[in-house]
C-alpha cells in the first residue's frame, strides 16, 4: 500500500519554470488589454478592474467560490458585468496568453513527476493558486507536457474558496478526497505557500529548490531538492 492518498503538486516554478513574475505581469496587462479593447471595452479600467479582482480572491475566507469574488470585485471597481468581462478574458485565456510561453523554461522532469504522482497514490492534484480558468491553467500545463486529464483536480477560480497560503486551501482539498492530513504529501517551491501552510495542517512536504522562493523564511527544516531528487523520492514511496 502507498505511503500517501493523496499527492499534490503546485505548478508555476515548480512543474513550470518562469522567470519572474514581474515579466508575467507585463505581458498579461499588455496583452489582455488589447483584448479588452477590442470588444469596446476601456483597457484600463478593465484591467485595472480584473486585477483587483484577483487581489480579492487571495483574501477570500470561503463560503463562496473565488470566482464569485472576482466578478463582484471586478463590477464594484469597474463597473463591468461578468456578462461583459467573461467573454474577452476567456478569449484571451485561449488565445493570446500564450505568449506567456516566452517567459517559461522547460522542465524535462514534469511529465515523469506526474506519471509517478498517479503511480504512487490513489489521488493527484494540481494545487496551484486558484485565481485563473481552467483554460489558463491547460494551456499552462501544456507548456511543460501536461493536462488537466491527468489529474484528478486542478484548482481553479471555480473549484476553490480559499487561496495560499491559508490553510483552508489544503484542507478543502483535503475534504474533497476524504484524506487525512498524514495521508497527503504536497510538492511545492514557495515556502510561505506551500510548505508552511502544509507543516500547520501535518501535510508531508518536498520543497523544489530549482526555483525555490523562500520570502526570507527558514526552510532548512522541509525535505527538499532538486528535480532529480524529487523523481527519486516518488519512485521510492
Amino acid at each position: 500500500m502507498s505511503k500517501y492518498k493523496l499527492i499534490m503538486s503546485d505548478l508555476d516554478n515548480t512543474l513550470l519554470p518562469i522567470y519572474t513574475q514581474d515579466e508575467f505581469v507585463q505581458i498579461w496587462f499588455r496583452d489582455i488589454s488589447k483584448v479588452f479593447r477590442a470588444y469596446g471595452l476601456d483597457p484600463v479600467k478593465a484591467a485595472s478592474g480584473v486585477n483587483q479582482g484577483i487581489r480579492a480572491m487571495l483574501y477570500n475566507e470561503g463560503g463562496r467560490k473565488n470566482i464569485e469574488i472576482f466578478y463582484e470585485e471586478v463590477e464594484k471597481i469597474c463597473g463591468y458585468t461578468r456578462e461583459q468581462i467573461e467573454p474577452p478574458t476567456l478569449e484571451y485565456y485561449t488565445t493570446t496568453f500564450e505568449n506567456v510561453y516566452d517567459i517559461t523554461l522547460p522542465n524535462p522532469f514534469a511529465v515523469r513527476i506526474a506519471e509517478l504522482m498517479r503511480e504512487k497514490a490513489k489521488y493527484a492534484v494540481i494545487a496551484t493558486m486558484p485565481v485563473f480558468t481552467i483554460e489558463a491553467v491547460a494551456m499552462r500545463m501544456g507548456w511543460v507536457g501536461l493536462k488537466p486529464e491527468m489529474f484528478d483536480l486542478v484548482t481553479t477560480a471555480h473549484t476553490s474558496s480559499y487561496c495560499k497560503p491559508n490553510p483552508q486551501y489544503f484542507q478543502e482539498i483535503l475534504d474533497r478526497f476524504g484524506t487525512k492530513p498524514e495521508e497527503a504529501l504536497m510538492i511545492g517551491n514557495d515556502v510561505r505557500e506551500d510548505m508552511y501552510p502544509c507543516k500547520e495542517l501535518g501535510v508531508d512536504t518536498f520543497l523544489v529548490t530549482n526555483h525555490i522562493i523562500t520570502h526570507g523564511l527558514p526552510h532548512d527544516d522541509f525535505r527538499q531538492g532538486r528535480y532529480e531528487e524529487l523523481v527519486a523520492f516518488l519512485e521510492q514511496l
